[in-house]
């Protein structure tokens, strides 16, 4: 058998250098490729795409295996950028790192190696925390589409990334392996500085989004949306507290910073027709509560749960932020195109509208769906007989028709530490 050809995600960080140190030293024969995602030409800001094209350079040198770049940046317009806009646009909060794994590093480039190379004989390392169930033996066997590989997370919970990689197929995954998925991020950062790339250490861990580069979310904004003024709107009162200048400035649950205001007001909602940013009083207003929601169609990375596939729910762990801990939830078929009606185990504060609900059983990233709806919030729950479903929801007979199905389970009484304060609306 014609062992697969390794290709290494190089991109000039410790992590992807570590990768292809690892696995040089195995023995394998491996090629060194640098993705150019993100033109500089057309940021208006920084980028440090060139940076990373020198670091990444020369850890190919060190290490003395082949380097090469590869230009993804129409794919990267195409399918991350673009859509990343035109959520903001439309008042949701989307995850380009999410886009970037599905679209880029674990389609674009797998099909660039297919070019390449004429087949696909051929398996793409990555600096990524995770791990899979074929682990290693993907660089020694043809693993057929047949074959039940699952996502992972990795050894180091604080470091995993499968939350990143909860979209992307499984025929990639099949051709994908995680050399430091098995280590701490320690351990990694110990083997780096004992060997010819420890000037990876130099490089801060790179944080962000490369087309927002070194500017703050707001200013980088602003150059692509166009700008709509509008007012913060108290949501229980209507009273308007102030203006801004621009709604997608915004995240829900985060803190508004209200001019000539001295308490803290947070983000419920923003409406993308009137531009008004709606707030209310605290960081924890049971308004931004709510333990339910409905995904798009999911994607399953090893396929559909049976219990799915039967139309029946089963329970597993939720999260829909990067290192938030994990909560218990139930999973319930809402449709046949795959949208989900999750409900979850306790309220979480800010779910939002455009992010990913990602579930796990045990170790394993079962996949997920972009959240679409939410369901009632604490406040509203507190409001037991007068349930008011109206407010900033797509279909609200809907959920009114859920609460009727589901009761308590979907919408239960607080606890004490969320009960609602009548005296709070004062502020507003």
């Amino acid at each position: 058998m014609v062992l697969p050809r390794i290709i290494c995600a190089i991109s000039g960080g410790v992590d992807s250098a570590v990768a292809a140190l690892l696995l040089k030293r195995k023995g394998y024969d491996v090629l060194g490729i640098f993705m150019r995602n993100w033109d500089v030409r057309d940021e208006i800001g920084h980028c440090t795409v060139d940076e990373d094209v020198k670091y990444a350079k020369r850890v190919c040198s060190v290490l003395n295996i082949p380097f090469r770049e590869v230009n993804l940046v129409k794919e990267y317009w195409s399918n991350v950028f673009m859509p990343t806009i035109e959520e903001y646009e439309n008042g949701n909060t989307p995850n380009p790192d999410v886009l970037c794994n599905r679209h880029i590093k674990f389609d674009s480039l797998h099909k660039k190696c297919h070019r390449l190379f004429g087949d696909d004989n051929f398996i793409v390392a990555t600096g990524h925390y995770a791990q899979t169930t074929f682990g290693e033996r993907v660089l020694k066997e043809n693993m057929q589409l047949e074959f039940e590989q699952q996502l992972l997370m990795s050894v180091d919970k604080n470091k995993d990334q499968t939350f990143f990689l909860h979209e992307v197929a499984l025929k990639a995954l099949l051709h994908t392996y995680f050399p430091v998925g098995h280590l701490h991020k320690t351990e990694v950062k110990e083997i780096a500085a004992s060997s010819e790339v420890d000037f990876t250490l130099e490089r801060k861990e790179s944080m962000g989004i490369c087309f927002i580069g070194k500017r703050n979310f707001s200013d980088f904004i602003q150059d692509y949306v166009p700008p709509k003024k509008g007012s913060f709107v108290c949501y229980e009162t209507g009273r308007i507290m102030g203006e801004h200048s621009g709604y997608y400035k915004y995240t829900i649950g985060q803190r508004t910073g209200i001019g000539g205001l001295s308490d803290a007001y947070a983000v419920l909602h923003r409406d993308v027709v009137s531009g008004n940013v709606y707030v209310v009083h605290g960081m924890d207003h049971p308004a931004l509560y709510c333990q339910s929601f409905i995904t798009n169609p999911a994607h399953w990375i090893s396929g559909v749960p049976e219990s799915i596939k039967n139309g029946e729910s089963f329970k597993c762990k939720f999260r829909f932020l990067h290192r938030e801990p994990l909560v218990e939830c139930e999973v319930i078929p809402f449709q046949d195109d795959g949208r989900l009606l999750v409900i979850l185990q306790e309220p979480q504060r800010a779910i939002t509208v455009g992010q990913n609900a990602v579930f796990y059983s045990g170790d394993q990233c079962l996949g997920g769906g972009r959240i679409d709806d939410l369901g009632p919030s604490t406040l509203e729950c507190q409001e037991r007989g007068q349930l008011n479903l109206t407010t900033f929801r797509k279909n609200p007979d809907r959920w009114r028709r859920l609460v009727n199905s589901y009761g308590k389970k979907l919408c239960p009484f607080p606890k004490s530490g969320l009960i609602y304060n009548s005296q709070a609306t004062d502020k507003c």
